[in-house]
């Protein structure tokens, strides 16, 4: 009989997580403790996840998955019945199992149990690695019901509890880190660890568990990871004992820590040099992006407030009708047009910096993930082909308001059809020169000047791309709290600004008001500048004044033309 199993699976089925970790290899203690000597405290059971073997070295047996599988169940390999009994009672062999092989999910290599805190099955999470042609990582979830597993977590969904809740319970120190593959590895080194799941797993209720427990929160090494740290730590804040942060040097998870040698007393030494976790203001947090954001781009006061607005923008943007661009432009090369949007690469959400890209995959990358655009060298691109910048400007007028769509066909032969794809995400476009009217209506122009000579640090992208990331999970996290008084937002809107430059200033302005600190007034007085600014743009376009040329007049002449219009 041919079956998709694996030896970790059938252990962590039968045996729950590992006591132990080494590598590749993983230990539990015997199911027959009787056999062993003082009840086998030294794990005898091994399992090799790089070969998919096990051993019990005791008892003197090993093999294949199935092989393990009837050691476990006390049955015979070759009694088939009784062992396919007893991995469909594991959950090991069932529909969910077929279906998903059939689906390309891969195989299951784990199934993570959760409990109430007495201990009772609640719900499981099975993890399916991806096959060579198949999809990427995936999960699905069961429901125990019945005094059996059923697919999914039902209809209203039933809320998980926290995962391993029952062996933490009675514990005054938790470690948290995000995924139930590092609760196990820590607890397979003696920590007392839990864990909601995955990035957005979290809920208010978690934090009522563990009120009263000291909590280190150990952040995947990542954007994602760091925000849903940040916002694990603002939920736990005046509810655990105290609240620390912390991610594992060089490593991405706890689960790698582990892997590679990290032991108990090492995760608790990291903890004691970990600072407690304090909430920040807003205006904090704006305040490090403004600092950030100036060490490398020669920018004015008011230019480094609309930006630092702006950034914070699309961590919510969600909660807005209208996203503004930024129009990074300047007269001449080398004035920092590429460097800020490399400095804004680390700072933003879902950064995607690109250049010359064809509208086909423009609109479907916009579409399937909306991220915040970064588009540098725009003057080539809009003085190219005409139909490649007419389609340009399309999808960048449209995709300034949210449900603006570009139109395109889809299938091929006699299934062609048409499909409308969402334009809607932030974009911040540099370039020399200016951008079509209707674009630069759309956007907050910041134009740049050549930096003075040691004016700005040069920026070490590495270096600058981690601590820009950490800075942008403090921001993600308090925009990720504050979308839904983002969204109820109406922040004063000045009187000399048209309506099409309050719809521009408005989700900036919503921001800034929600900081608080100095940066309602300021971050007010900056957008309004750049309004008037662009108003006088406007005005001397309209009468001609501009001619031919994309460099800007002299001043005097800028004033001549003023005074005639």
């Amino acid at each position: 009989m041919s079956l998709n199993l694996q030896c970790e699976a059938v252990a962590c089925a039968g045996l729950g997580p590992p006591v132990q970790r080494k590598g590749v290899e993983l230990f539990w203690r015997s199911p027959y403790p009787e056999r062993h000597k003082n009840g086998d405290q030294h794990p005898s059971l091994q399992v090799n996840n790089k070969k998919d073997t096990w051993a019990d070295f005791v008892e003197n047996v090993g093999g294949t998955a199935w092989q393990l599988a009837a050691y476990l169940a006390g049955v015979d390999a070759g009694d088939k019945k009784a062992v396919t009994a007893w991995l469909k009672r594991k959950g090991l062999l069932d529909g969910a199992k077929r279906k998903a092989k059939a689906d390309g999910r891969g195989r299951c290599v784990a199934a993570y149990t959760y409990t109430d805190g007495q201990g009772n099955p609640v719900a499981r999470k099975l993890r399916f690695e991806p096959e060579p042609k198949g999809k990427a990582k995936d999960f699905s979830w069961e429901r125990w019901e019945g005094g059996k597993w059923v697919s999914g977590l039902g209809d209203p969904k039933i809320s998980t509890p926290l995962y391993r809740v029952a062996k933490i319970i009675n514990e005054p120190f938790v470690v948290l880190p995000e995924g139930e593959k590092d609760a196990d590895a820590g607890a397979s080194i003696g920590l007392p660890t839990a864990t909601s799941g995955g990035t957005g797993s979290w809920r208010e209720d978690h934090a009522e568990t563990l009120r009263g427990k000291a909590v280190l929160i150990v952040a995947d090494a990542d954007d994602p990871g760091r925000v849903e740290a940040q916002k694990r730590a603002a939920s736990l804040y005046g509810k655990a004992a105290s609240v620390k942060v912390c991610e594992i040097p060089g490593c991405k998870d706890l689960a790698e820590a582990i892997e590679k040698g990290m032991t108990r007393d090492d995760l608790l030494k990291l903890f004691e040099k970990t600072p407690e976790w304090k909430p920040e203001t807003g205006a904090e947090i704006l305040d490090a992006v403004v600092r950030f954001v100036r060490r490398f781009v020669s920018l004015t006061e008011a230019q480094a407030r609309a930006v630092t607005v702006w950034v914070a923008h699309t961590h919510a943007f969600d909660a807005a009708d209208c996203t503004p661009y930024l129009d990074i432009n300047s007269a001449e090369k080398q004035s920092g047009k590429t460097r800020l949007l490399e400095v804004l690469r680390s700072l933003v959400f879902c950064a995607w910096f690109t250049g010359r890209v064809t509208a086909a995959v423009l609109t479907r990358k916009i579409d399937a993930e909306h991220p915040t655009l970064l588009l540098d060298e725009s003057d080539a691109a809009f003085g190219g082909e005409k139909d490649y910048t007419e389609a340009l400007r399309g999808i960048l007028d449209t995709g300034y308001r949210r449900g603006g769509a570009a139109s395109c066909c889809v299938g091929q032969g006699a299934s062609i059809t048409y499909k409308d794809f969402s334009t809607f995400c932030p974009k911040a476009i540099a370039g020399i020169g200016r951008l079509p009217d209707t674009v630069a209506d759309r956007s907050i122009p910041i134009r740049l000047k050549r930096a003075r000579r040691g004016e700005v640090e040069r920026l070490r992208e590495r270096e600058a791309q981690r601590e820009g990331s950490a800075i942008a999970a403090r921001l993600g996290a308090r925009c990720a709290v504050s979308v839904e008084n983002l969204r109820k937002a109406r922040p004063e809107i000045p009187q000399s600004l048209s309506d099409r430059q309050a719809d521009v200033c408005e989700p900036l302005l919503a921001f800034a008001d929600l900081a608080g600190g100095g940066w309602p007034e300021t971050a007010k007085k900056a957008l309004v500048s750049f309004a008037r600014g662009h108003k006088l743009t406007m005005t001397l376009l309209v009468s001609g004044c501009f001619g031919t040329s994309r460099r800007p007049l002299p001043r005097r002449t800028l004033q001549r033309c003023l005074r005639r219009t």
